[in-house]
């Protein structure tokens, strides 16, 4: 108990900076192709059970003879189930290939909390006044799911709108399986609701306002998963921790070259980046201002060397890390992979080498797309990242 309340409350600052995880959340950088890797299918992957199109191995149910309406019941968790997957499919396919790696069992309730996270992200990138409203409905969502916890079976006006949101009905699905922290719930969408009535449109005043952001958004998230793995561990989450904010920074940079550019204002005026480069690269990109991109090249690169601190420190620590929660850290290798890449450009996000890969049909992108699996089913087999 004493565990499970220190991590409701968040992390110490100075107690995790003696760890070189200091507790300092993000708007994802979802957007890859929705198709699986050059010809390889999932259904030939053999460590993993797959649903079908149109169809799913039932996850829900025991096999025994059911009534009509307990079959019924199952259908619709089954539907439920292939939305989430489908949605993280196509908004974050590197997510998508993770979720295949955890056991069919927790398979629904991962690509519900999954979906949860993407239907967040695409409403911060939204306009400001609109996606208040919007994040405040999910805010609402959430808190009446957990506080009726829909045990008046649908019949109030409030449960029964949330019976008709398959994310939320995986959500539900997600809590009452594997007991899931109504807080850590509230406290990603609380988190993002704040920064949007802020008006910061994913830009942050400095470095430790962006990492607490990714601690409260995305190490959150994996805390979550961990709880799906059936993983509740002070030193499991510690790794989580890390993983969660070397993730978003390196999402963060990947959006760069697209100009969604979210380098923290400390750093703009540290290395003198152009403003006028933040939501317009494209000069940067045609190679017409060298100082300038060499400006943000700085700047990425002390971005990338703090998230490499982060992984390095998850990964000299893994070994604590219980067996059945290792497939909740897979998000690592993502990670790792991009950061090796951007290192041998030099840290230039905008070098071709670096943009192709977030293409979907050019060879360079499908090449990754399959080296990242193999990448991911090695550290799936070992437990190590």
């Amino acid at each position: 108990m004493k565990r499970q309340s220190s991590r409701l409350i968040g992390i110490n600052t100075k107690h995790m900076i003696r760890h070189r995880c200091a507790a300092i959340v993000s708007s994802s950088s979802v957007g890859y192709p929705p198709r699986p890797v050059i010809g390889l299918q999932p259904h030939f992957l053999p460590w993993t059970v797959l649903a079908k199109e149109g169809s799913c191995f039932r996850f829900f149910g025991t096999g025994v003879e059911k009534d009509s309406q307990s079959q019924q019941q199952d259908q619709q968790q089954q539907d439920h189930f292939l939305y989430n997957r489908n949605l993280v499919q196509t908004r974050d396919y590197e997510s998508y290939v993770i979720g295949l790696l955890h056991p069919p069992t927790i398979q629904p309730s991962y690509f519900a909390l999954r979906a949860l996270h993407v239907e967040l992200a695409s409403i911060q990138a939204k306009d400001t006044a609109v996606a208040t409203m919007r994040m405040k409905w999910w805010l609402d969502a959430l808190q009446t799911l957990t506080t009726l916890s829909m045990a008046d079976d649908g019949t109030s006006q409030s449960a029964a709108a949330l019976r008709g949101n398959p994310t939320l009905l995986g959500l539900e699905y997600a809590i009452q399986r594997h007991n899931l922290s109504h807080r850590f719930l509230e406290r990603i969408v609380e988190t993002r609701l704040a920064d949007l009535e802020r008006g910061n449109q994913g830009r942050f005043d400095n470095f430790q306002e962006m990492m607490l952001f990714f601690e409260r958004t995305h190490s959150t998230l994996l805390f979550l998963n961990l709880e799906c793995c059936g993983v509740v561990d002070e030193e499991a989450d510690k790794v989580a921790h890390c993983i969660g904010i070397s993730t978003g920074i390196v999402n963060m940079i990947r959006s760069i070259g697209y100009g969604h550019v979210g380098l923290p204002r400390d750093l703009v005026v540290k290395y003198g980046v152009d403003e006028g480069y933040m939501n317009d690269p494209r000069k940067l990109i045609q190679g017409e201002d060298p100082e300038g991109r060499r400006a943000i090249q700085d700047a990425v690169m002390d971005m990338a060397m703090v998230a490499g601190d982060y992984l390095a420190h998850a990964r000299s620590h893994q070994g604590n890390i219980p067996g059945e929660g290792k497939c909740a850290m897979l998000p690592a290798v993502s990670c790792l992979r991009y950061l090796e890449r951007l290192e041998s450009v030099d840290y230039d996000v905008f070098e071709d080498k670096i943009r192709e890969i977030e293409h979907r049909d050019t060879l360079t992108a499908r090449w990754w797309r399959f080296g990242h699996l193999m990448y991911l089913a090695r550290a799936h087999l070992t437990g190590v990242f």
